[in-house]
């Protein structure tokens, strides 16, 4: 596999192998910058697996066809994006020999392999599209020494690059971020039901909450923990006894103690 990136000023297509919401998301950019893409994805499996992003009209005419082979499609271009869950990036790299001299791209926030260009956009794909200025706007995590633009040319994306020892504690840290937080969210909203509330009441709630945090995280937070209200706490130790949640309100109260400290330390 050829990880140099392609140096040719002629802007090729580039080709998608996959056909999951990212594969989807990524056409989608892709046509509103005029970016010429080819697809290839197994056929036995895009019936049965088939999002509601795939029954879109593509708005570039470069539709799968069953007949097509992988070998046809990745040898109209140098760039091939590998749109498939983290395990089997390597070993479809290794089961197909036409990906050899390809520059092949995976958009794995964890994975680091000398058989392909680690690009992983920082964002979420759900089963809507997204405006085009969100899409312009996703950060790419790069692996370190790559040149986004050379990959992507029509791309104008933020691009950071990280080091390989990184990549492991990075995306961990996204999985909590985003996974994390959802299923929380999930839970109260089932508690919330539970003691006849809407599941929706905390929706301004939260939209703000990540509007105020995103505008200046060192305020945003407030509250009995921020405040130091050891009273109301208690309060809420006592009745989350048992409850499902009770060992994440320790372990947020235990980091909120843990964190009052080392700034205090920081200050002497």
């Amino acid at each position: 596999m050829n990880r140099q990136v392609p140096e040719s000023k002629k802007i090729e297509p580039i080709a998608i192998i996959g056909n999951g919401r990212a594969a989807s998301h990524m056409k989608h950019y892709f046509a509103s910058v005029g970016q010429s893409y080819l697809q290839w994805y197994r056929s036995s499996e895009s019936n049965a697996k088939k999002s509601r992003l795939s029954r879109y009209k593509d708005k570039i005419q470069n539709l799968f066809k069953s007949s097509t082979t992988l070998e046809s499609v990745v040898s109209k271009t140098q760039v091939v994006l590998l749109l498939l869950p983290d395990d089997q990036i390597e070993p479809f790299i290794t089961r197909n020999p036409a990906l050899k001299s390809k520059t092949v791209v995976h958009f794995s926030g964890s994975l680091h392999t000398n058989q392909a260009i680690g690009c992983h956009p920082l964002m979420t794909f759900g089963a809507q599209f997204y405006a085009e200025e969100i899409y312009k706007n996703i950060p790419f995590v790069v692996d370190e020494g790559v040149e986004f633009k050379a990959l992507f040319p029509l791309l104008e994306n933020p691009v950071h690059n990280i080091k390989t020892e990184d990549k492991a504690l990075y995306h961990a840290y996204c999985v909590m971020a985003g996974n994390f937080s959802q299923m929380l969210w999930k839970n109260i909203q089932e508690g919330l039901e539970q003691i006849n509330l809407p599941a929706d009441i905390m929706s301004a709630y939260l939209l703000q909450n990540t509007k105020n945090f995103t505008k200046d995280s060192e305020c945003s937070m407030t509250g009995p923990m921020i405040r130091g209200d050891e009273s109301t706490i208690a309060k809420h130790q006592k009745v989350l006894s048992g409850h499902p949640l009770q060992d994440v309100y320790e372990s947020f109260y235990q980091l909120n103690n843990q964190t009052k400290q080392l700034a205090k330390r920081n200050q002497i």
